[in-house]
């Protein structure tokens, strides 16, 4: 082999030893995005039923923390319905009061509930929300 050739060779080598470093380290929660083990994830539809687990994507269209509690409540435009999502405050409210905003789009993981007779998407933990559009600091 050509000094170029082992080079390339190595070089291409540690590119694939980084890879499978970072997928062992950070591949399962990139591919889970928040899956409890045992429980299917569903794309969330109209249909789906209280109890369910299921992923979605939305436009925030309001946030404000309930009156007790300080849990954190969304209002969401998923598929033109309007959903709320609830954050306990053991699940990172006030963190993720800080980085969503009304208009940004975001990614979720959650259980379908009822509450006061309307549907709305339980989140267990911050890092079951995913802010699909962050924005720069300015």
């Amino acid at each position: 082999m050509e000094k170029e050739e082992k080079v390339t060779v190595l070089l291409l080598f540690m590119t694939l030893t980084s890879l499978m470093t970072a997928y062992l380290c950070f591949g399962s929660e990139l591919t889970a995005l928040g899956q409890e083990t045992g429980k299917e994830v569903r794309q969330y539809t109209r249909e789906s039923v209280e109890g369910e687990k299921v992923f979605l994507e939305a436009e925030v269209l309001s946030k404000r923390f309930t009156y007790t509690g300080g849990h954190l409540l969304l209002q969401i435009d998923c598929d033109s319905e309007v959903l709320s999502v609830f954050i306990p405050k053991t699940a990172g409210a006030d963190a993720l009061n800080l980085s969503i905003q009304e208009g940004d789009f975001i990614s979720l993981t959650g259980t379908v509930e009822e509450y006061e007779g309307k549907r709305e998407i339980k989140v267990d933990k911050k890092e079951n929300i995913y802010l699909n559009n962050p924005r720069l600091s300015e």
